[in-house]
């Protein structure tokens, strides 16, 4: 076996020496390699799974326009102008912070699309920490897995919910019963969502169209209120200053700016949801809509009540223009109602991400906490979510939780940014030959990670009037906690990859047996069994999918070279349909993906063409009898339920481009090998969950193969089949080394995976 160089080892795969254990951190077998489409490598570039849905990525642009915008467009606008204004103490300073806040997040935005168009696939920083920073092994993914969990909270919406309640119901809340409020709303929707799932998405999609109605309807509130009040009106008077009151009584301390940009940073997340014109057409939006809605502010309410008025700014804006009734109590039950929206949205989100990182192992109690039961719905990571969340609410003061919640947020997403903006500069120098559709200006790249690391330095520029000093939070409380947790991963990560693995004596991988280069296997623990493999030729007709889970067939494909997908999917995906149901009887086929194996050559030196895939050389099922029945509400949800009441079969069809003269493809007949035999292996998709079937070695296992099978033949290889009368239902298979055959021609072959329906044959 040859080696492989650190680089062009995947991420969390390691090798275990023969006297040690290993442990893994996310099985990964067979199915990674069978249901990856073709061109599709574990080499560096695809250090996670890439998404392998059949429907792609069809999302319209204004769908997607919706999906970022409605995103972006959250509390901030509702909670942090009062804030800001308070801090930075004029409204010219103010207003220039959120322009100075979009500049920053194009500025970041265009770092993330250069990422994005490397690395096309899901995951956003996670990934990108990953791929550039692959020394020490685990530490990106785990200060990634920490700060998810500690800083993925939603107490910062559950805050304003409870304040624009209290003031529509007209209650003076103590500091108990706005967090009680507060936290009664945080484990409300922990329920819904835990428990009733439908019922929680539907909700919140129905508050999310709220929240953007309300904004556009307070950009036109502001003018309403100059233009058509009368004008012997007090409220008619418009507040907004002018000349020189603009920027009066500005407070140009950095320490104090940089607070205040978490705040307008706050109100800009979510731009890198969809990485394409989407989020620059997106970021324009909600510049324009800030702008607005704080003019509108500024006009309607005087500052000194904008400065005192916490996060109840459009609460007063809103009484202010439309009086006691409307204004004093439905609109602000509506920002209540946004507010509670988001929490679910967040919620739910972040519940998904805290499952993913359990099954990953990045959590104590993985499996408990990546469990869906038993309501099919992220208990575990909602759980997860819950606890940080309560506690923020219940702990900082009620008066300055939501200010101190958004800047402890800001301050630890700096090392991110940073790390970020230095590993794109690294890549264009390190991996000049990744393909970067979209290039982010160099400028912007620089400006961006200067900015970072002044943010980071801000804490260091206390401002004039220290709020410690008025027995509230220090003014660098959110600096010394983000830096805790920052620290706090650093050290979880040793605990877990170094020193707990050291103590217990094994050593911690991701196993994969999709090759690198076409010629070696990541490095992975096995073992190695002396078997007979029969040949068939001759005998083939006496093998049937029923009765040996095996068959070979004769066919000559229209199709030769097998180079172009899009012509194999035109041609050679519809003669297959035809060849299946031909072969089996089969009333309908759905084709899920197919693989194409070609031994790359390789130069010495050379870098490995990730587009070639080599002969797996490992025995593996494609699939588990769940994972099987599972494709078919996935590739066909509409007509799911219809379709699993008759017999499901999954099928390999596997042939040859060239006559085989190395590596050829060996079965086990399905008889000899018992389901004792089979080992359920997970497999984690970024988009979904699998199951794969090692095999355990038997010494009855019947191995069978054909020499020299050539390109008019086909073997079809049953991976399942629903039908329990005793037939054939799973075949074990692998690739093998014949001695003698090293200096043949590389195995080239394609091999098409489809579900088969017998919609008039029953399941037993």
């Amino acid at each position: 076996m040859t080696s492989i160089d650190d680089e062009q080892r995947p991420l969390l795969s390691r090798s275990a020496s023969p006297a040690e254990s290993s442990k893994t951190l996310l099985e990964s077998d067979a199915e990674s390699n069978e249901t990856v489409a073709e061109g599709v490598s574990r080499s560096i570039e695809d250090d996670v799974l890439p998404e392998t849905s059949v429907l792609g990525r069809t999302i319209s642009w204004p769908s997607a326009y919706i999906l970022v915008i409605s995103r972006v467009i959250g509390s901030g606008i509702f909670a942090t102008p009062g804030a800001i204004v308070k801090s930075v103490g004029s409204v010219g300073l103010s207003l220039s912070l959120w322009v100075v806040g979009a500049l920053i997040a194009a500025c970041g935005l265009a770092v993330s699309l250069e990422y994005g168009s490397m690395l096309p696939r899901s995951g956003g920083e996670k990934v990108y920490l990953e791929f550039t920073y692959r020394k020490p092994r685990f530490l990106a993914s785990t200060l990634v897995a920490v700060q998810a969990v500690l800083l993925g909270f939603t107490a910062s919406n559950c805050i304003v919910f409870a304040q624009y309640t209290l003031f529509a119901f007209d209650i003076e809340g103590s500091d108990f019963i706005r967090k009680s409020l507060a936290i009664g709303l945080l484990t409300a929707i922990t329920i819904i969502h835990g428990c009733f799932l439908r019922t929680g998405i539907a909700i919140q999609n129905f508050l999310g169209w709220i929240k953007v109605g309300l904004v556009i309807f307070m950009i036109f509130a502001g003018l309403f209120v100059v233009v058509f009040q009368r004008h012997d009106s007090e409220v008619a008077k418009s507040h907004f200053p002018s000349g020189h009151d603009l920027f009066k009584d500005s407070e140009w301390s950095w320490g104090v700016i940089s607070t205040s940009l978490f705040k307008v940073f706050y109100s800009y997340a979510g731009l890198s949801n969809v990485n394409n014109s989407v989020s620059v057409t997106a970021l324009v939006t909600a510049c324009i809509l800030y702008l607005l809605v704080n003019i509108a502010y500024f006009i309607v309410v005087p500052l000194d009540d904008i400065r005192n008025s916490g996060e109840l700014i459009a609460a007063l804006f809103f009484e202010r223009s439309f009086g006691p009734r409307l204004g004093k109590k439905i609109l602000p039950l509506a920002v209540a109602l946004s507010g509670a929206g988001n929490v679910m949205v967040v919620t739910f989100a972040l519940a998904r991400l805290n499952q993913e990182i359990a099954r990953q192992g990045f959590l104590p109690f993985s499996k408990v906490l990546a469990s869906s039961k038993p309501f099919n719905a992220p208990m575990g990571g909602l759980i997860v979510h819950y606890i940080p969340s309560l506690l923020v609410i219940a702990l900082p003061p009620s008066g300055e939780v939501y200010s101190f919640i958004l800047e402890v947020e800001g301050y630890p997403g700096q090392v991110f940014s940073l790390a970020i903006s230095i590993g794109v500069l690294w890549l264009r120098y390190k991996r000049p030959d990744l393909k970067r559709p979209f290039k982010a200006w160099i400028g912007a790249v620089v400006f961006r990670i200067v900015l970072s690391i002044s943010l980071l330095a801000a804490p260091f520029f206390p401002p004039k009037e220290k709020r410690g000093d008025e027995g509230g939070i220090w003014y660098a409380t959110y600096a010394v906690v983000g830096i805790s947790i920052i620290a706090f991963g650093l050290v979880y990560w040793y605990v877990w990859t170094i020193a707990i693995p050291k103590w217990k004596g094994y050593r911690l991988e991701e196993k994969s047996d999709v090759l690198d280069d076409g010629t070696t296997t990541y490095d992975r623990p096995f073992e190695v069994h002396p078997v007979t493999i029969r040949d068939v030729s001759g005998h083939e007709k006496e093998y049937t999918l029923d009765g040996n889970g095996f068959e070979f067939y004769k066919h000559t494909s229209v199709e030769k070279d097998f180079v172009d997908d899009a012509q194999i999917k035109a041609q050679y995906y519809p003669e297959t349909e035809q060849l299946l149901k031909d072969a089996t009887g089969a009333t309908k086929i759905f084709i899920f993906d197919h693989t194409i194996r070609r031994q790359p050559p390789q130069a010495e030196g050379s870098t490995p063409d990730r587009a070639l895939r080599g002969p797996v050389q490992r025995v593996h099922i494609d699939q588990s009898y769940k994972a099987a029945l599972s494709r078919v509400p996935h590739h066909l949800p509409d007509e799911a339920d219809k379709l699993l009441q008759s017999r499901v079969q999954i099928i390999n069809v596997w042939r040859p481009i060239k006559t085989v003269q190395r590596d050829p493809l060996a079965v086990a007949e399905a008889n000899s090998v018992d389901d004792g035999s089979l080992v359920v292996t997970d497999l984690i998709y970024p988009n979904r969950r699998g199951e794969t079937l090692a095999v355990k070695h038997d010494p009855g296992h019947k191995w069978f193969y054909k020499n020299g099978l050539s390109p008019d033949e086909v073997l079809f290889i049953k991976c399942f089949d629903s039908k329990l009368d005793g037939r054939a239902r799973r075949v074990p298979h692998t690739a093998f080394h014949v001695p003698g055959t090293e200096d043949k021609e590389g195995r080239e072959s394609i091999e098409v995976r489809a579900l088969v329906f017998h919609e008039n044959d029953t399941l037993e």
